[in-house]
């Protein structure tokens, strides 16, 4: 049997960096990487590439929509063909994926895969902040039987703990690990094993009507100083901002979550550069606040839509 294992966790936790420790984890299994994403352009996939051979990667929505369910569905076809021992499945931040079993049951061609459960990567700093006004949050944390507690290195002990609270209180039976920088221990991953739980509930999902997108297109006379700048007037009201840019002959990934400012340096060569994909929730003014921030780089943004 095929093993598959579901990676979750809301815009910013940390997921990308603990597939690349678990995929460290499994060095020596025949392994294959499926990566969501729900911007128009693909990030996580282009950092995974370094990582991990056979990558798939799936852009523009969440897996578990209507809108990209027959992508992952002949990914998973695919991937499973090539006869791996583990598929992992790194979930867009806006997905909710209470669907994946039934999905699972669907085609014939699934019967070799063994699904494990999901691993939701809770961040201890944002977590609270994000819970009550994403839903997909809570679905994710429902559908985990692991939740690894990220980034405790930066959290204080009562947000780690208050976390740890909000996480029972939607899955009373998940098993709770702390860490940081995305590290998982191999004993960790035993409480993937035994018996699932049946989800019931339709094959797929609408998205989430009250996330809000926007794509920003920057030009390349724009300067990692005009970036910063740019960037630091609308954070606050988004929830992660994330992309790739080519700027005075250098290419960095920006990953921003909230009004946390990260812009680092980037040695590869993503497909697509200087697009920005930001997300935001409801009630929140991101699109107002992107554009009135455009508007002082008028000759420097090339678009916001």
């Amino acid at each position: 049997m095929i093993r598959l294992v579901l990676i979750t966790g809301f815009l910013g936790a940390g997921k990308t960096t603990f597939l690349k420790n678990l995929i460290g984890l499994l060095a020596g299994h025949r392994l294959r990487v499926i990566v969501n994403e729900f911007g128009r352009d693909g990030i996580d996939g282009t950092l995974l590439f370094e990582a991990a051979a056979g990558v798939e990667e799936i852009a523009g929505g969440s897996i578990f929509c209507t809108c990209r369910l027959d992508k992952f569905e002949e990914a998973l076809v695919k991937t499973a063909a090539q006869d791996p021992e583990y598929i992992l499945v790194e979930a867009s931040g806006l997905s909710d994926p209470s669907a994946i079993r039934r999905i699972l049951s669907l085609r014939g061609e699934f019967k070799s895969i063994e699904y494990m459960g999901g691993i939701c990567i809770a961040d201890a700093v944002n977590l609270k902040k994000v819970i009550e006004t994403a839903r997909v949050c809570k679905k994710q944390l429902a559908e985990a039987r692991l939740v690894l507690v990220n980034k405790t290195d930066i959290a204080t002990e009562s947000q780690i703990k208050e976390t740890e609270d909000l996480v029972r209180g939607v899955r009373p039976d998940a098993v709770i690990h702390r860490t940081s920088y995305g590290k998982i221990k191999p004993e960790w991953l035993s409480a993937l094993q035994g018996e699932q739980k049946t989800t019931e509930g339709p094959a797929s999902h609408l998205k989430d009507l009250g996330l809000i997108k926007l794509t920003i297109t920057i030009k390349d006379t724009m300067t990692r100083y005009q970036l910063e700048r740019f960037l630091l007037m609308f954070l606050k009201d988004t929830y992660r901002v994330k992309g790739f840019v080519c700027l005075e002959g250098q290419t960095f990934l920006v990953d921003c979550v909230g009004a946390d400012l990260k812009i680092s340096p980037y040695a590869g060569k993503p497909d697509v550069c200087n697009h920005i994909t930001a997300m935001s929730g409801p009630g929140m003014p991101m699109q107002k606040s992107i554009r009135k921030a455009a508007e002082w780089y008028p000759d420097m943004i090339e678009s916001v839509e």
